[in-house]
């Protein structure tokens, strides 16, 4: 990793994979600029298409993003530019202009009430029947992560993870919220929880197995598929953590009716925010 081309650009240390000529990464500094991307850490900017080796730079403290340079020029998006900017804010990953839907989250059947709502919102905006079943899928997915493995005990015991097919609904305090929007031919999809549990390792696991058959982990009580499926659906995901806090994440979904989507190139940013002790 510390042979790749890198250059600094205001702390940030952005950094070109194998699949990118060097001047790939001052191509991509006024666009980056432009997003009012900003922060320490590591970008990575890279084809897009996800490999077992880029698990190793989610595994870096912190971890750094990996931002596909998806355009026809060679250069990232200004959409996803945007919302790598917003990592660093408070607030919504979504849209600033976008419509946003809320949909409560406190019972397991409003899991399959928002990823049907979602869905519909895909057929309202002549989305795919493909891109609709894959957004209910994200939805149960992410929906599901939110609701019930996140949260825990005073003792950062899971309170629900571990008996899911029990449980038809969490306590108020626990309860989320599932928001999306369709902007430009997407569907973003965003949930949070108040927890901040959630870390880079299982997304790294996840890209480990990239390309092989997916091996079942129920360490965190469910079969260890989810964020595979995730990442597979999705064109971009995001992750903003606040450690014992809050977990951000959002998905975004491409509307048109290409079936293959895990090949397709792919963007994955986790930002971690750790709390100081009177922070």
């Amino acid at each position: 990793m510390s042979t790749a081309p890198h250059l600094e650009a205001g702390g940030l240390l952005l950094i070109a994979d194998a699949s990118l000529p060097a001047a790939s990464l001052e191509q991509a500094v006024p666009l980056l600029a432009q997003g009012e991307v900003g922060g320490k850490g590591a970008l990575v900017l890279f084809d897009g298409v996800l490999k077992p080796e880029h698990a190793q730079w989610l595994r870096r403290e912190p971890p750094a993003l990996l931002l596909a340079t998806r355009e026809r020029d060679g250069g990232p998006s200004m959409w996803e530019v945007r919302l790598l900017g917003s990592l660093w804010k408070q607030g919504s990953l979504l849209p600033d202009q976008a419509e946003v839907k809320r949909h409560p989250l406190r019972r397991v059947a409003d899991i399959h009430a928002a990823a049907k709502a979602a869905s519909v919102a895909v057929d309202d905006a002549e989305g795919s029947r493909v891109a609709a079943g894959l957004v209910a899928d994200v939805v149960h997915e992410i929906a599901a992560n939110a609701l019930l493995d996140a949260p825990v005990d005073a003792r950062g015991e899971p309170r629900y993870a571990h008996r899911r097919t029990e449980v038809r609904e969490v306590e108020p305090e626990d309860a989320c919220e599932l928001t999306f929007a369709v902007e430009d031919g997407r569907m973003w999809l965003e949930v949070a929880d108040r927890f901040g549990g959630l870390r880079p390792g299982s997304f790294a696991r996840a890209l480990e197995g990239w390309g092989k058959r997916v091996k079942v982990d129920a360490s965190g009580g469910g079969a260890g598929l989810g964020l595979r499926r995730i990442l597979e659906h999705c064109d971009t995901v995001a992750v903003r953590v606040t450690a014992g806090r809050e977990s951000r994440v959002v998905c975004v979904v491409d509307l048109g009716d290409a079936r293959r989507r895990a090949t397709q190139p792919k963007s994955l940013m986790f930002c971690l925010h750790e709390v100081r002790a009177g922070g």
